[in-house]
This record gives structure tokens, C-alpha cells and sequence, in this order.
């Protein structure tokens, strides 16, 4: 074997045999009875269904009611249909069920924020905070279906607000932190988006920027917003718009800590994620709750071979 890639550059690290036996890729191999990584290539590409059906399993994603068919390509490769009948909430399989499993007090998010401030999440923790902005959101008179803007800042909340939007089965919008008024607007109202959380600013570089100026300037011009959860980032002096404007420790921090997680289907929006729109109108790419999610915890198992702190799906399986 090659010392380099044909790219240029040599190859730094292998994997030692130790990491190799306890990689989930070779537990899923072994589970199958697959050979070798040419011949997992060759039935993953020929059989989609068996190893859509076979990855679903392994993650252990669960679902409110069983897919019938893994995916139906019956209209067409361009137009598939992905497990079929299945009803499932992403949700309930990133944070519910770990609540029962022994693993709730394990580490679910850890922070660092650019003034070296530090935070950390256990899975209960998570589970009670987006319950609460769940409950927050459906105070709101917000649900399944509805769009909601995330224009916030790295923190934990931000975490815990894109898992609340989708525990109530509305729809993610991501938004980048350094957006101007006018990308805001262009994809919220694109969305139709009745809600917004936001922050009174940033750090950059040491500096606190603003950021509810920003938002406030795009609200004006979004006809279906409703509602703006802020978050007290900075500190900075902020104007709040009566009837629109919450305050995230004021309406969120008083919910409680229980709430039903909404039952969507596998094949129901989760998120749209837009282009950065540099070369004509910003388009949406929709993400369902049986798709993007799935796909990245298949890339963090069989690509960076993530494990648990104490506990693997290579140990459970």
C-alpha cells in the first residue's frame, strides 16, 4: 500500500489493530457476514434498501411506528421515498431515549465560548432545557409545520433550540451569525417563518457585536414573523418590541421541564439549509427527519468511528 495519497501528501496516521477491532465499520461488517471493505462497497451501492434497512438498525434508530419498506424507488432514483409509513422524531432518538438507558448523565454538549468561558450539558440537562423551549415555542402558539429562524450565536442554546424547533416538529432554518438584514429576510420569508431566536449580540475577536439590531431590521420585513426569543449573550443595551420580543431566561428558563416529543413522519421536513446565495437567489435544500440526521450519525459511526464515553454500539452489539 501507498505511503501517499495521489494528491500529495503523506500519510500520517493508521490504525493501530486495536482500533480496527473495536471500530463500529468492523463491527458492522462482521454482523453481515462482509469480507472485506471492497465487498461492503459493492452490496451497500447494489442493495440501497438492505443497507438503508441495516445502518437504521445498527444506530439504533428507533421509530413510533416501523417503516414497511426501507425506501421505494418506484418513481425513479431522482425521486425516492425513505422509509416508507415509518413515523419517527429525530428528537426522540438524539435525546429521549437516553434518558432511560443509564446514559443521561453523560456528556451531551460542552462549550467553550470565545472569552474562555465554559459550560457543559449532561443528556438529562439537554433533555430538561429542550423540553422547556419546547414548551416555550408552543406557548407561542407554535407547532407542527412551522418555520422558525435560528440566528444566534455558538452556545448551548443554540443546541437546545434547533432540538426544541424539531421536538415540536416544526422546521429548522439555520442562519449564520454574521448575516446582514437582507439574507435573513430573503430566507426567512422564503420559509415562511413565524418565529425567530436570536441574541442581543456576539463575540468576535474579543468584541462584542450586535445582533438584535440586525434581526429587528430583518423583522420589519418579514410579514409572518411573530414571535423573537433573545438570548442575553453580550449584555449590550437592546430594544425589546412589546408583544414580539421574549426574553430567553424569562419565557424559556420558567417552562417545564417535561413535554411531549411530536410524532412526524420519517419523510417529514426537519430543516432547510440554504446556499450561501453569492451566485443568485438563496435555494433551500429540505432535510427530513429520516434523512440528514441519519446520515450524519452513519458518518460520526463509520467515518470518525465516534464512540460513547463509557458505553459503543460496537459493545451493545
Amino acid at each position: 500500500m501507498s505511503d501517499s495519497f495521489t494528491f500529495g501528501g503523506d500519510i500520517v496516521w493508521r490504525p493501530t489493530r486495536e482500533h480496527i477491532e473495536r471500530a463500529h465499520l468492523t463491527a458492522f461488517m462482521r454482523q453481515h457476514g462482509i469480507e472485506n471493505f471492497d465487498a461492503l462497497m459493492k452490496r451497500s451501492t447494489e442493495d440501497v434498501a438492505w443497507f438503508t434497512d441495516a445502518v437504521l438498525k445498527y444506530l439504533d434508530i428507533q421509530f413510533c411506528e416501523p417503516y414497511s419498506q426501507a425506501v421505494d424507488l418506484s418513481n425513479g432514483i431522482q425521486l425516492p421515498k425513505w422509509c416508507v409509513g415509518g413515523v419517527m422524531n429525530i428528537v426522540h432518538n438524539c435525546v429521549d431515549k437516553y434518558q432511560s438507558s443509564g446514559f443521561s448523565d453523560q456528556l451531551a454538549v460542552g462549550w467553550e465560548g470565545e472569552e474562555g468561558a465554559t459550560r457543559s450539558l449532561s443528556y438529562k440537562e439537554l433533555y430538561e432545557q429542550v423540553n422547556q423551549a419546547a414548551n416555550a415555542l408552543r406557548s407561542l402558539g407554535l407547532g407542527k409545520g412551522d418555520a422558525v429562524g435560528l440566528f444566534m450565536p455558538m452556545t448551548p442554546e443554540i443546541v437546545v433550540a434547533l432540538l426544541a424547533i424539531a421536538k415540536i416538529g416544526g422546521i429548522i432554518l439555520p442562519l449564520f451569525s454574521g448575516y446582514g438584514a437582507g439574507a435573513v429576510v430573503s430566507r426567512m420569508t422564503d420559509a415562511d417563518a413565524k418565529a425567530l431566536f436570536t441574541a442581543d449580540g456576539a463575540f468576535r475577536r474579543g468584541k462584542p457585536v450586535e445582533m438584535k439590531s440586525v434581526a429587528d431590521e430583518a423583522a420589519a420585513q418579514i410579514p409572518t414573523l411573530k414571535h423573537m426569543i433573545v438570548l442575553k449573550r453580550t449584555g449590550q443595551d437592546v430594544t425589546m418590541k412589546e408583544g414580539r420580543d421574549h426574553w430567553w431566561h424569562e419565557l424559556v428558563a420558567s417552562q417545564p421541564v417535561e413535554a411531549e416529543t411530536e410524532q412526524t413522519s420519517a419523510e417529514d421536513p426537519l430543516m432547510v439549509i440554504y446556499t450561501s446565495g453569492t451566485t443568485g437567489k438563496p435555494k433551500g435544500a429540505v432535510h427530513t427527519h429520516c434523512g440528514f440526521p441519519v446520515k450524519a450519525a452513519q458518518d460520526m459511526a463509520f467515518g470518525t468511528d465516534v464512540h460513547g464515553a463509557s458505553t459503543s454500539l460496537l459493545e451493545e452489539h
